[in-house]
């Protein structure tokens, strides 16, 4: 029997697959696509172009681009989905824990930088953003980070060759 996990927020780090899961199945959504789509005005712009812009996206179209994602976080948890959100969205994640709403965190081992470096390359991410996601001492301090964070429910260190994807039952089993 797989274990299963009670909780409608996953946080994750970089290249688990948050996208390709919102994409593949409409029960997750992919909350950082979504405001940063609306944040930039990307909406007319293919998925490789919005992941080699990261860290340059442009001008910023619309301001309240967190209040945004906030009513959608909203209103995804109040339909019974579950959003995926990056473990870089700051205000996101302070929102998610002031309002003690329950989440798990999904993260890379440190043994699998190399592993990271292929997919972020593979997704099309642009080399800038690369090194600065998984340049040595940063690896290794959001490494810890993640290891040592108190404040999800939930955790997992995903393995070897492992995808958000690989592990969505967990979130599902819960009727």
């Amino acid at each position: 029997m797989e274990k299963s996990i009670k909780c409608n927020v996953i946080v994750c780090g970089p290249a688990v697959g948050k996208t390709y899961l919102a994409e593949h199945d409409k029960r997750f959504i992919d909350l950082d696509d979504m405001k940063a789509t609306y944040k930039y005005g990307l909406n007319n712009i293919s998925r490789k172009d919005k992941e080699n812009g990261k860290l340059n996206r442009g001008k910023i179209v619309n301001n309240d681009s967190t209040e945004y994602a906030i009513k959608i976080l909203e209103e995804e948890i109040k339909n019974g989905n579950i959003v995926l959100i990056s473990n870089g969205s700051k205000n996101l994640l302070k929102y998610i824990t002031e309002k003690n709403i329950d989440y798990c965190l999904v993260y890379a081992n440190i043994n699998d930088k190399d592993e990271y470096i292929e997919r972020m390359k593979k997704r099309g991410n642009n080399d800038i953003f690369i090194k600065k996601m998984t340049e040595t001492k940063e690896w290794k301090r959001f490494y810890e980070e993640n290891r040592n964070d108190i404040r999800p429910k939930y955790k997992i260190e995903l393995n070897s060759g492992q995808y958000l994807s690989d592990i969505k039952n967990i979130f599902l089993n819960n009727e």
